[in-house]
């Protein structure tokens, strides 16, 4: 990144440089709060997806660093996890979108948290990409249980017609490309269902983006498509 915003990253970085939060060395580079051996530890996702992306598998330190985010309010995992993912990206991804949009709280659920950390997260990611968040897209209109002790039909059942495309539809449509965004896939039942309204609603190709796969599950169709009929509208929606 140059111009402006290269130079308040340099600015920044000398008078905060980043250090690892795992062992306290000095960080991999200006935006990673990481050094080179602990990345290099990491859980890393090998599985290639077609149009879908995890980057890291949900096991330790990965597991611990997103719990920390979402229930101990600690946002510099998502500045570091966003900066992974938008790593992983690069490397992996061959078209990357013209949009994320993060998969949405309920409005009950986020006064609770305070924060949406699938916001956090696809903000980080943007900003390392340099692709827009467009974080009012869609509304959760259901105020869906957790899904942590869930099975994999009760999970689908679950966030079945939980989303609904805001206003903003105009914008998704004109991108035509998005990738929705979330922290943690386990099947793949949320992601799903997200781009499934999406693609009802006439972006033409969304993508599903996770930062973190639990890997003892066994995981939806991640991704994506373009130009057809959604998976809703056809009775093949994963789970």
């Amino acid at each position: 990144m140059t111009g402006a915003r290269g130079l308040a990253r340099m600015l920044a970085a000398s008078l905060f440089p980043p250090h690892c939060c795992l062992c306290g060395f000095p960080g991999a580079s200006l935006d990673l709060d990481l050094c080179d051996f602990c990345r290099a530890d990491l859980p890393w996702e090998s599985e290639a997806r077609a149009d879908g992306l995890v980057a890291l598998r949900y096991e330790h330190p990965v597991d611990q660093m997103i719990r920390d985010l979402k229930y101990q309010g600690r946002i510099a995992h998502a500045r570091m996890l966003g900066v992974l993912l938008a790593e992983a990206a690069r490397e992996r991804v061959a078209m990357l979108p013209r949009l994320l949009v993060p998969v949405p709280l309920h409005p009950a659920r986020l006064q609770e948290r305070g924060f949406n950390q699938a916001t956090a997260l696809a903000r980080y990611a943007g900003r390392m990409l340099e692709i827009p968040v467009l974080g009012a897209a869609v509304r959760r209109i259901r105020d869906t249980p957790t899904q942590t002790s869930l099975g994999v039909e009760q999970r689908h059942r679950n966030v079945s017609g939980a989303f609904a495309v805001s206003a903003s539809s105009r914008r998704l449509v004109e991108a035509r490309h998005v990738a929705v965004v979330d922290d943690v896939m386990t099947t793949g039942s949320t992601l799903a269902e997200l781009r499934a309204v999406l693609l009802a609603a006439g972006v033409q190709r969304v993508d599903t983006w996770a930062v973190a796969r639990v890997a003892q599950a066994r995981p939806a169709l991640l991704s994506t498509s373009s130009g057809g009929p959604s998976n809703r509208s056809s009775g093949t929606l994963p789970v």
